[in-house]
Order: C-alpha cells, then sequence, then structure tokens
C-alpha cells in the first residue's frame, strides 16, 4: 500500500483493550510508510543521479563549445595572418616584377642609344666612304683626262 501526505495525517488507529494502538495495525502503517519513503528515497536518488547525469553532459557540451569556438577563432586568425602574408608576398612580387621591368627598360633604352649612335657612325663612315671614293674616282677621272690629253701628243 503506498501512502500518501494525507494518508498519514487522516490515519486513526483503534484503540486496543489495553489502553493503546492495536500493535498489529501500527506496525503495518509503520512498514507501508517505510516502504513509501524507501521507494521515494530511491526514486529521490535517481532523478539526482539523473540530473548529475546530465550536469556532466552539459559541461561537455559547454567544454566542446568553448573548444569549438576556440578552433574557430584559431583558424579566423591562421586565416586573416595567411591573407595578410599572400598580400605581403603579392605585394613584393609586384615590386620585383616593376623593378625588373624598370631594369629592362633601361637596358632595352640603352640599347637602343647605343644602336643609334651606331647608326649615326654607320652613315658618317659611308658618307666618308663616298666622298673617299669619288675622291678617288675623280682623281682616276683626271688621271685619265690627263693621260687621254698626253697619248695625242705623243703620236
Amino acid at each position: 500500500m503506498r501512502v500518501t501526505p494525507l494518508d498519514i495525517i487522516q490515519k486513526q488507529f483503534t484503540e486496543s483493550r489495553r489502553g493503546g494502538y492495536e500493535p498489529d495495525e501500527v506496525r503495518d502503517f509503520l512498514d507501508a510508510v517505510r516502504d513509501s519513503l524507501e521507494e521515494a528515497l530511491r526514486s529521490n536518488q535517481r532523478l539526482r543521479e539523473d540530473v548529475a547525469r546530465r550536469d556532466s553532459e552539459i559541461a561537455e557540451m559547454r567544454n566542446s563549445e568553448s573548444d569549438i569556438k576556440n578552433a574557430l577563432m584559431l583558424a579566423r586568425r591562421v586565416s586573416n595572418d595567411m591573407e595578410r602574408n599572400a598580400r605581403r608576398e603579392a605585394d613584393i612580387i609586384v615590386g620585383e616584377a616593376r623593378m625588373e621591368a624598370e631594369r629592362v627598360l633601361m637596358a632595352v633604352s640603352d640599347e637602343r642609344r647605343e644602336l643609334q649612335a651606331d647608326i649615326v657612325r654607320l652613315r658618317s663612315n659611308r658618307a666618308r666612304l663616298l666622298a673617299d671614293l669619288r675622291a678617288v674616282l675623280e682623281g682616276y677621272s683626271r688621271t685619265i683626262d690627263d693621260l687621254g690629253r698626253e697619248a695625242p701628243a705623243a703620236k
């Protein structure tokens, strides 16, 4: 028999002939109260264990959540660092490419100036050679003319 708090309050024992309560009836009631109390204590213990287990699970979940948050923050930090490093490297590569382009342009410009100077020298040499050749040809032409004037006189 399950005993409720109301049963305890309303319980009335019959009086025995000797001036007290009937011992068997009191013993039976106390046994029922004991059984109900033991059951309540067991149920209470189960509930406490369940609460403790769930508290432990919640704590583990909170730890896991904290670990996940920390991992996400670390991943963000690593990602940001990698992006910064990539930008720095890209800036360095672009800077080096610009310097190389300037060096190539300067080399090409120097080579162009040298080629232009060579062209001017070659034109000057050509003009000088043409003048020298004309002078030689004119010299031969005069010599031929002189030889042609002397030849009729020798006949």
